[in-house]
């Protein structure tokens, strides 16, 4: 019986938020925070069912009802993914009434319809067997570091994870080869795909930076340049735990764009110069030849981005809080991602642990109320792995 497990990290925004939607290259980096999926066949068992940790829920498909959707779909054509998502809408709308009696939440249908829409997209598109339909029951356990929709890559992180399982399950690769070059870009198409159920036409960048791990250049339409870092950089992740829409922050920059072209053109060219001067600083950084002086570089440009930040009014007065308390304490940070809310980054230095200061800033944010997470930034992307019973 097959049985393996997956963990796929969230990320962050280092440098670029906001920039990036007018065309100006942004960084980003995996977290050493992310989802983990157990995948556990059962023998006997003619139901797939999926235990929704983050959710607090658990769905269940009947493999009858699924390999039918599967026999009435493959009349149509192979690669129709536009028609095979609306079929699962349907589909998923269906089986929610009939299982709850009640219309679920938004953010579990959104799940039901990821796990549905790749597990039958694994399945139609399987080079084994054109014809392949699931016998034996499984169990899915997903459970998540990230908080959901705070600007970590929550999404992408469960896409990425349900994509590998689904493609082992239905035999494109087996879970030793999983990082072969041809069998990770298929990951992250999938990702992208699940991506598309919760953000309508997604960038990309979450679901590749979560598959492939490490730094990613992106700039919007011209696809992605890893960098070449020497190691992850240490950095602590501070939950303001003030909830936004990020659609409304960017809705709100973009009227100020409109109000004051010429200023706010001048703020994203130096956001772009910004992501200029840092790539080379992360690609050698971790070499030990300068590392002190390259970290204090560091630690200005994340001063001069979340300046920049600032200025075109995306902070919060919790977040003001973090970056006090954390200059105060000699560390330098900055907001990621939207802003408004969300998460700050607080980047620390090599042996920090060994820094008293370093626990009395954790103890001093906790003690404020904040959430706090130890990880880095620029570690390793997605891996399967063993599982144990």
């Amino acid at each position: 019986m097959l049985k393996f497990q997956v963990h796929a990290p969230g990320k962050v925004i280092l440098h670029g938020e906001h920039a990036v939607v007018y065309n100006r290259p942004a960084l980003a980096a995996v977290v050493g925070l992310g989802t983990n999926l157990k995948f556990r066949q059962e023998a006997g068992s003619q139901v797939a069912s999926f235990k929704l940790d983050a959710l607090n829920c658990t769905l269940e498909i009947p493999l009858g009802d699924f390999n039918a959707f599967l026999e009435n779909f493959r009349k149509y054509p192979a690669d129709s993914t536009a028609k095979l998502m609306e079929e699962v809408r349907g589909e998923v709308s269906k089986q929610l009434e009939r299982a709850a009696g009640t219309t679920p939440k938004p953010a579990t249908q959104r799940a039901f319809i990821s796990i549905y829409y790749l597990l039958a997209g694994a399945v139609l598109s399987s080079p084994k067997d054109q014809k392949l339909t699931l016998q034996t029951g499984f169990q899915v356990q997903v459970d998540t570091e990230l908080n959901v929709g705070a600007g970590l890559g929550s999404s992408a992180s469960f896409g990425a994870a349900l994509a590998a399982a689904f493609l082992i399950l239905s035999g494109h690769f087996d879970q030793e080869n999983y990082l072969q070059e041809e069998n990770q870009a298929l990951i992250s198409s999938w990702a992208y795909e699940s991506e598309r159920v919760n953000h309508g036409t997604p960038s990309g960048l979450d679901n590749t930076v979560c598959t492939y791990g490490g730094m990613l250049r992106y700039v919007k339409g011209h696809g992605f340049q890893s960098l070449k870092i020497q190691k992850p950089l240490n950095i602590l992740l501070v939950d303001s735990r003030v909830s936004r829409s990020t659609a409304d922050i960017v809705a709100k920059v973009r009227h100020l764009a409109e109000g004051f072209p010429q200023l706010i053109e001048a703020i994203w060219q130096a956001c772009e110069e910004l992501v200029t001067a840092a790539v080379p600083l992360y690609e050698s950084f971790g070499n030990a030849q300068d590392d002190s002086a390259k970290f204090e570089k560091l630690e200005r440009l994340f001063q001069i981005n979340n300046d920049l930040l600032k200025a075109i009014g995306v902070s919060h007065p919790k977040l003001e809080q973090i970056f006090t308390i954390a200059i105060k304490r000699g560390f330098f940070s900055k907001l990621t991602g939207a802003g408004a809310g969300g998460y700050a980054i607080v980047l620390l230095p090599e042996n920090f642990e060994c820094n008293e200061v370093y626990w009395k800033l954790k103890e001093e944010l906790e003690s404020a109320g904040f959430g706090v997470h130890v990880t880095t930034a620029g570690g390793v992307g997605l891996r399967v792995g063993s599982l144990d019973d």
